[in-house]
């Protein structure tokens, strides 16, 4: 009996210092089980050891696949007046975004992304990226292609966004580039901060070949003054601004280059089809934004302002403004998610989803969502340049947009947006169109 106390007291030991012994090498064949005691012996069995947290297990790659398919229709009804003004706006039939990609992680050392849009038969690089989550003083430190930390529209992913596109200001959100980027928040995640610098220009590919001088140099800040997550009553405040200073590649900023071919823009960031194209030279850019946002329940406010200055050569400085206001309403009783560290809304959880075939308790007609955005883009400055044709370049925008968004479940979504943009181009004259919008989303 002696012996076998003995026996147990120097296994809680083992266990208690943490033996190597008592660890297993992965790969390796497992220890042969303790012999069979004698017929008829007494002693207690051996305790068996905890399993213990390995070095290994910290540093275990992550793998998960991604994808985005939105297929619509959009189309614009003109008088003989607007498209001698601005042009015969072409229908499109089609697919907006095709995306598919993979992200992953390494323990909680090192996250990935990599993911390609498909729609319009090239392969385009989208976000391209290695983050790396665990060196000190930083959250994440990002390098490779990906958005730079700006807008509060450019930051939420396009599978929640409200309405069919962003706002016709988003081209002074400068979108995806190469470069490095670090992001902090503190624990209780109610304020972010993140700043990077960019190479300007980068190409669809992700690369930019040349030693000019086209650096971009982007910061954001947001805060959560208010923040109450409970679902029944979800209430958020969000506060933010962004400041870049570019250089621009090739010593142009150019705005809707080429004029899209129809309504259905298969770009990154695409410029607005109502406003004329301009190229400006330029020594250097810079473009400010203030961002806030509301979330009351089902209720949400969401407004952001824009504005930015060009360093014209040989001419006066450019100056370009504008700011749009939206309200979105579930009529089911959801609320918009929000992210927390990104600072940006995500996902809507589905209170009651459909569900084909049998449907089970919980299930239901799926979540119903209006909303409304006006916008206001101020492109008339004296200083622009005329348009490649010799037209004046300067114009004011003002467009109107509602929607109704239909949630069948939380990743899939048909979307119906009207909407009415009032152009006025100075020297020509103003006009409207009509423009009428559906479609099906679904990602994973």
């Amino acid at each position: 009996m002696g012996e076998a106390m003995f026996r147990i007291i120097i296994a809680l030991l083992v266990m208690a210092l943490g033996s190597p012994a008592a660890a297993q090498v992965p790969g390796a064949d497992p220890p042969p089980p303790p012999a069979a005691a004698p017929s008829g012996a007494t002693e207690a069995p051996l305790p068996t050891a905890p399993a213990t947290t390995r070095l290994e297990d910290l540093l275990k790659p992550t793998f998960r696949v991604r994808g985005l398919i939105e297929t619509e229709a959009v189309a614009a009804a003109q008088s003989a007046q607007s498209k001698a003004d601005i042009g015969d706006i072409q229908n499109g039939y089609g697919f907006r975004r095709i995306r598919l990609g993979v992200q992953g992680g390494i323990g909680d050392t090192a996250k990935w992304v990599s993911e390609v849009e498909l729609a319009g038969g090239d392969v385009q690089l989208l976000d391209v990226f290695v983050g790396l989550t665990a060196v000190p003083g930083v959250r994440e430190l990002r390098i490779g292609r990906f958005r730079e930390p700006f807008s509060l529209e450019g930051m939420t992913s396009v599978n929640y966004l409200t309405l069919l596109e962003r706002s016709p200001l988003n081209p002074l959100d400068p979108a995806r580039n190469w470069g490095v980027c670090g992001y902090w928040w503190p624990d209780s995640e109610r304020y972010t901060v993140s700043a990077g610098v960019f190479r300007n220009g980068t190409n669809q590919t992700g690369n930019s070949i040349g030693d000019q001088d086209a650096w971009a140099y982007t910061g954001r800040v947001t805060g959560l003054p208010v923040y109450e997550p409970e679902d029944a009553a979800f209430r958020l405040l969000h506060l933010g601004g962004a400041f870049s200073t570019r250089n621009p590649f090739d010593g142009l900023v150019v705005f809707n280059p080429g004029r899209a071919p129809s309504l259905l823009a298969v770009v990154d960031n695409p410029d607005s089809p109502f406003l004329p194209a301009v190229q400006i030279p330029a020594s250097s850019q810079q473009i400010y934004n203030l961002q806030a946002a509301s979330v009351a329940g089902p209720c949400s406010l969401q407004g952001e302002f824009f504005a930015t200055t060009i360093d014209q050569i040989g001419a006066g400085n450019v100056f370009l403004y504008g700011f749009y206001s939206q309200v979105s309403y579930f009529l089911t009783g959801e609320h918009r998610g929000y992210d927390r560290t990104r600072g940006a809304f995500s996902q809507a959880n589905v209170l009651r989803p459909l569900v084909g075939g049998r449907a089970g308790p919980g299930s239901g007609f799926g979540a119903v969502e209006v909303a409304a955005r006006y916008s206001y883009y101020n492109f008339s400055s004296p200083n622009l340049p005329p348009t490649p044709e010799g037209a004046s370049s300067r114009a004011i925008l003002n467009q109107m947009e509602l929607g109704v968004n239909w949630y069948l479940n939380n990743n899939t979504r048909l979307m119906f947006n009207y909407t009415l943009p009032f152009v006025d181009r100075l020297g020509v004259g103003s006009t409207a169109v009509n423009v009428f919008g559906l479609r099906a989303a679904l990602f994973w």
